[in-house]
């Protein structure tokens, strides 16, 4: 407690807490050095304690007032003023006090049968025109993260002066310098500066808890390789912000080795082995699965004439779409025989993904070549598709979705990329279809926005001349939708050397990024031949 409120009257106590700082903005505020040097002088001169004041006065520093004698008995010879702290407030002979600085003085009246004392306190001339606190907005904080913050005030004589602060937080805690830590809840809230003086003002924070990753998918999931082959893997991440930047991995392998960017080289054992995926540092992990086979296998020469066929009439409706002559031969485990939508024969397949799933091995299926395709030889294909109308093709970071995908080998049986024909969302691409012939890596878009119609059954109808070379003798693509010409195209490979082959046909079986939503398609009337088939010739300029 200050000495001065012990000995000085009640009145004066007061006007003394005043003097050390009180005040609000348009009040005045006085300094608390100048009240306790006043206080010592006053103590080492009268012991007014035992006085009763006659009055009380109240200044700013540079004005003046006059005292009155209230003695009401008759007074002999001349009055003595005198004031205790001069450096605070002056009295002259007539009584007129003048302020002189921050502070407090004892005014007295002495002389025959007069003994008057009055309380002067002197305030300052200048006002707080503005209180801050900064930084006033922008501050977003991680758990555990600090920020310091402080206040500005300034007076009406353009000084800046700092009264006493105290601070208050939501969302963390503040120590009395200002110093703020956030907390482990994200929102959004306030620091709160209260003045001494009075005045008070907000500054507000938003606490933001770090992006969690919540999914590593590794691709593809499923790989069959001959001894000593290679396969390139790859990863995709989901993060709580639906961001999709690939965090730091790690590859490892139980058999044969990985490179740090996922190069896979199968061991010579035959076997079925796994390549893990793995966030460095982190928990999430996913695995593919590798059959090795001991030996390696030429292609045997294509054969003349074959055709296949797929309808699936002869399966049970909510049967397995995978018992290959009624349907896919692998890689199909949630397509279904299906009696909602037919072509003909009052049966289909449904195809079915669920949502944020890559869907290999479950969604669409495939289709093994009785022979393979070599250099120089013809792929006829066609089928017709159900896409409902609300079903949603984008997914982030990808913007289409693998349809017809033609498999291609080495001559040792390594992947050696897919030919691909993709559908793109309407309305949002410049193309309703975009293909490529993975390892030439040249996308050739094709179909005008619109043309892949949603809400009803469409013939897709695609001629493939396998070669290496490109141009008027070698490769040739072309693709028809209901018998519409939508694209020939002689610039894309269809395989990658020549002696490569191709072995099957993969139709949607992996969606890069993941399905959007869970839905389902559905596809009727399959028909694969290595020579031009008789259903050709209503396709326009077949012959060209």
């Amino acid at each position: 407690m200050h000495p001065l409120s012990t000995r000085w009257p009640k009145s004066a106590a007061v006007l003394a807490v005043l003097a050390l700082g009180a005040c609000a903005p348009d009040q005045t505020v006085s300094s608390t050095p100048e009240v306790q040097d006043f206080a010592s002088a006053a103590r080492n001169t009268v012991d007014y304690s035992s006085l009763s004041l006659s009055g009380e006065v109240s200044l700013k520093v540079g004005t003046s007032t006059k005292l009155s004698v209230r003695t009401s008995s008759r007074s002999r010879g001349s009055i003595k003023w005198q004031s205790s702290n001069p450096g605070a407030a002056t009295v002259n002979s007539q009584g007129n006090v003048t302020g002189q600085s921050v502070g407090s003085a004892y005014v007295t009246a002495s002389g025959f049968a007069v003994n008057e004392t009055y309380l002067v306190s002197v305030t300052p001339a200048y006002t707080l025109t503005s209180f801050t606190v900064s930084p006033s907005t922008g501050t977003a904080l991680a758990p555990g993260q600090t920020r310091q913050f402080s206040t500005q005030q300034l007076w009406s004589d353009g000084q800046t002066r700092n009264f006493g602060v105290t601070y208050t937080a939501t969302g963390g805690s503040i120590s009395s310098s200002g110093l703020f830590t956030a907390g482990s809840v994200a929102g959004s809230f306030m620091v709160i500066a209260n003045c001494l003086c009075g005045a008070l003002d907000t500054a507000f924070v938003t606490v933001e808890l770090p992006a969690q990753l919540t999914k590593i998918t590794v691709s593809p999931k499923i790989v069959s390789l001959n001894a000593g082959a290679t396969q390139q893997f790859g990863a995709t991440a989901n993060w709580s912000t639906g961001a999709t930047t690939l965090p730091p991995i790690t590859w490892s392998a139980t058999g044969g080795s990985i490179s740090t960017g996922g190069l896979y080289t199968a061991p010579t054992t035959a076997g079925t082995y796994r390549v893990i995926v793995a966030h460095s540092g982190g928990t999430l992990r996913d695995t593919a699965t590798v059959t090795v086979t001991s030996t390696t296998t030429a292609p045997p020469p294509p054969t003349v004439g074959w055709s296949i066929e797929r309808n699936f009439n002869s399966g049970a409706v909510g049967s397995y779409a995978g018992t290959g002559a009624s349907g896919f031969d692998d890689a199909a485990g949630r397509s279904i025989i299906s009696s909602d939508k037919s072509v003909d024969g009052g049966l289909s397949a449904r195809l079915s993904i669920d949502s944020a799933d890559t869907g290999f091995g479950s969604w669409g299926g495939v289709i093994n070549f009785p022979t393979t395709l070599t250099q120089g030889a013809d792929l006829w294909l066609q089928l017709y598709i159900f896409v409902p109308s609300d079903f949603v093709v984008k997914t982030p970071g990808n913007g289409s979705l693998k349809f017809i995908r033609v498999r291609t080998k080495t001559s040792s049986g390594s992947n050696a990329g897919y030919n691909d024909i993709q559908i793109q969302d309407d309305g949002e691409w410049e193309s309703s279809f975009r293909m490529i012939k993975e390892r030439q890596d040249w996308w050739f878009k094709f179909g005008a926005p619109g043309t892949f119609k949603k809400g009803q059954w469409q013939r897709i109808s695609v001629n493939l001349k396998m070669s290496s070379a490109t141009g008027s003798q070698g490769a040739r693509v072309r693709v028809w939708q209901d018998g519409m010409l939508l694209i020939d195209e002689n610039r894309m490979q269809t395989l990658s050397s020549t002696t490569d082959f191709a072995d099957a046909l993969y139709l949607f079986t992996y969606w890069n990024g993941g399905a959007p939503k869970s839905q389902s398609l559905w596809v009727d009337q399959i028909r694969i031949s290595n020579s031009k088939p008789a259903w050709s010739q209503d396709l326009e300029r077949v012959d060209q």
